[in-house]
């Protein structure tokens, strides 16, 4: 039975390759060999303002590379952060 799998890969080095990388990579890579979809997230190349206050926490909107990774997280059925 095929799984829906996200891959959320939190190194915050956009710049270049490092272990979190490699794990995420073969993770995939075995995922996808045994007939699951896969979904990445990359956290260090997400763009989003910071919080700056409680209200901004409670109130503000979520950007939309939030709503997307959201999205991401409730398709899955299985979730794999590295």
């Amino acid at each position: 039975m095929s799984k829906r799998i996200t891959i959320i890969q939190g190194h915050p080095d956009a710049q270049a390759r490092h272990f979190g990388h490699a794990l995420a990579d073969e993770y995939a890579k075995g995922c996808e060999d045994g007939g699951h979809e896969v979904r990445r997230v990359e956290v260090a190349r997400l763009e989003f303002p910071l919080l700056r206050t409680k209200v901004e926490f409670e109130q503000g909107v979520p950007p939309d590379s939030i709503n997307q990774v959201q999205d991401a997280i409730k398709w899955s059925d299985h979730l794999v952060l590295l």
